[in-house]
């Protein structure tokens, strides 16, 4: 049998005997290892394309080809108004010579179903009707759509008409939004609630399709900043006729203000419902009660609507705006002015680029800020324009800007 102490008084032995090096060798050494994060941060550094196709040669066409994700009717009730504005950019362009002689030509494909049909309209502008980039995207669930084709084509997408964030999240270079997004706005929306509301019930009804559902979302983490719950909270079918019950079970809380988050015609109808049920408190809007297919279908009921202003009063949106209602015989929206600026972007795009959709992408991205009619375009890292956000209010069928409210 080997004794305790015999071990210990060995051990002691062999430490004495070498020394200071066993000492060292008895203690584990310390690493400093570098801080790793276990997952990617997004919307730090600007998103760029790194691999190739800036190498190929401008090819020989007789036309520059721009595809139009969108109605291309200047009285198509959802989406006229955006081609409105685009025409007329590309009219424009066209006087002035066009790109180094050859005409741009703007190529529209839609489909009332985007994810069906739509994404084969998509796919025929890019490699069919070789367009060198993709504009309109009129809503948020086009742009997701849209953005899928740009991915896999190598083409840039400038949207005019999303303001889903979400798009954005999955890192995309080759897309970018021109409107202000769902997060930006949200902020300004709940800070007119609470004034309007004013201590007292409110509610909100939100139609059960892609782009109310992502305004809502936004709008309910604003709320919740500010310790506020709706009284009532209702999600609705925009596809449905009658929506006097709806009305009515919104007003069941007697809310001193209401939001209305839905597409513009079915925004509209339920404006005209709460209306006609006596309601006299607020009516707060998301961004597609701020179109004129909104007050076009609202008619009178639309007076007093406050919506967020996605546009900057200037003197360019001025000049803009008169030779806008000269044509149109109505002032414009924010869907005509930001597409009129889209056009104009991809175009200075092309002239700085030549025809080349890689360096057409640098293009677009190296432009920012760049001053339009619709306000100066800031991308962020993501895509996203970074633009301010207003209130304005509808009177007498047009949106006056609420002077220094949002800003």
């Amino acid at each position: 049998m080997i004794h305790v102490g015999v071990v210990l008084a060995f051990g002691v032995f062999v430490a004495a005997s070498l020394g200071p090096a066993a000492a060292r060798c008895a203690e584990p050494d310390t690493v400093t290892l570098p801080q790793v994060l276990p997952y990617k941060e997004t919307g730090e550094a600007p998103l760029e394309y790194l691999g190739p196709g800036r190498e190929i040669p401008e090819p020989e066409v007789e036309e520059v080809v721009l595809g139009w994700f969108g109605p291309g009717d200047p009285d198509d009730p959802t989406g006229g108004d955006f081609w409105r504005g685009a025409i007329l950019a590309l009219e424009e362009l066209n006087e002035k010579g066009g790109h180094q002689g050859r005409p741009f030509r703007l190529v529209s494909g839609w489909s009332s179903n985007p994810w069906g049909t739509g994404v084969v309209q998509v796919t025929r502008m890019v490699f069919d009707r070789g367009a060198w980039a993709i504009l309109g995207a009129i809503d948020g669930a086009a742009a997701h759509l849209a953005e899928q084709v740009a991915l896999k084509a190598r083409v840039t997408l400038v949207s005019s008409g999303s303001t889903d964030e979400t798009a954005h999240m999955a890192s995309v270079p080759w897309m970018f939004s021109c409107l202000p997004s769902d997060r930006a706005q949200a902020p300004v929306l709940a800070g007119v609630l609470t004034t309007a509301a004013a201590g007292g019930p409110f509610a909100i009804a939100a139609a059960a399709e892609h782009d109310a559902h992502a305004a809502l979302v936004e709008l309910r983490r604003a709320l919740s900043a500010r310790r506020l719950t709706p009284a009532t909270l209702l999600e609705f079918d925009p596809r449905g006729g009658d929506l006097g019950p709806l009305a009515a079970r919104l007003l069941t809380s007697r809310p001193e203000a209401i939001v209305v988050l839905a597409p513009a015609e079915a925004a509209a109808r339920l404006v005209v419902a709460l209306r006609g049920r006596g309601f006299a408190g607020a009516l707060i809007g998301g961004p597609t009660l701020a179109l004129n297919a909104f007050a076009r279908r609202a008619g009178e009921s639309a007076e007093g609507v406050v919506v967020p202003l996605l546009w900057e009063p200037s003197a360019e949106w001025d000049s803009f705006a008169r030779v806008y209602e000269n044509r149109w015989r109505e002032p414009p929206d924010h869907a005509a002015a930001w597409s009129y600026d889209a056009v104009h972007l991809a175009a200075d795009a092309v002239r700085r680029a030549g025809l080349n959709r890689v360096r057409i992408r640098d293009a677009v991205r190296a432009l920012a800020p760049r001053p339009g009619v619709a306000g100066t375009v800031r991308w962020n890292a993501l895509g996203q324009n970074e633009g301010p956000v207003g209130l304005a209010a509808w009177a007498r069928g047009r949106l006056r800007p609420l002077t220094g409210e949002g800003r």
